[in-house]
């Protein structure tokens, strides 16, 4: 699945650079300040959200923007180490943070209070939304942690590109050197790469604990705003 911006910023429609050295820059400009947009639905993710309305139908909406997070996510993993999209990292990187704030936000200053006060004698739910917002304050923490690992890793991927590509030679130098040490043609290099699995490890776990927070908050918190009257299925 593609994880792509409603709007592109200027930066991020500048074509990609020719050379590393150009890379290393635009890794500054396509990180700006101002939080960026959220990706639109596809035609499929449109057909499969159920239709609701009211404070039920945004949650859901929110909980889709985060389980397409997590697809991009387990598509960076996939990728690593040889296969990584740096632009794309980059721009995933960038969406993390404001995804699950925005998110947590609506459920913190919404959602919970509204359940509060409709099952305010149910003590098991007071209970269940504090552990919810604990893991609210963990994702974020964690979301963080791995933004910067993110653009960590696209730097240290374009380095090593860069360092990997082939450079002019005179000839009979190089025919004496060998095949066996001439590079490859892409400039990839067969051998393990530890930050590479730190990382995809890391991707993995926040991923995974998201659709679990997900699957959850669909299953149950969904289900009580509706009973609550702040949801209702339309055609």
């Amino acid at each position: 699945m593609t994880f792509q911006p409603g709007s592109p910023s200027p930066a991020e429609a500048a074509p990609q650079p020719e050379t590393e050295a150009e890379a290393g820059a635009a890794v500054i400009v396509l990180r700006p300040e101002t939080s960026p947009p959220v990706p639109p639905r596809t035609t499929s993710e449109t057909t499969r959200e159920p239709r609701q309305s009211g404070v039920a139908g945004e949650l859901l909406r929110q909980l889709e923007v985060q389980r397409r997070l997590c697809t991009a996510l387990e598509a960076i993993a996939d990728a690593l180490p040889d296969n990584l999209d740096t632009q794309h990292t980059l721009h995933v990187a960038r969406l993390i943070g404001p995804t699950i704030r925005r998110a947590h936000a609506f459920e913190e200053q919404t959602v919970f209070p509204l359940l509060k006060a409709h099952f305010a004698a149910r003590p098991e739910l007071t209970t269940t939304l504090e552990r919810l917002h604990f893991e609210h304050w963990e994702d974020e923490s964690f979301a963080e942690e791995l933004a910067e690992k993110l653009v960590d890793a696209v730097m240290r991927v374009a380095t090593r590109r860069r360092d990997a590509r082939p450079k002019a030679r005179p000839a009979a130098r190089f025919a004496a050197i060998g095949p066996a040490h001439a590079p490859s043609a892409d400039g990839s290099r067969a051998q393990s790469d530890p930050l590479a699995e730190a990382l995809g490890y890391m991707l993995r776990g926040f991923f995974e604990g998201l659709r679990r927070h997900i699957a959850f908050e669909e299953e149950h918190l969904v289900p009580l705003l509706a009973t609550a009257g702040q949801g209702r299925v339309t055609p």
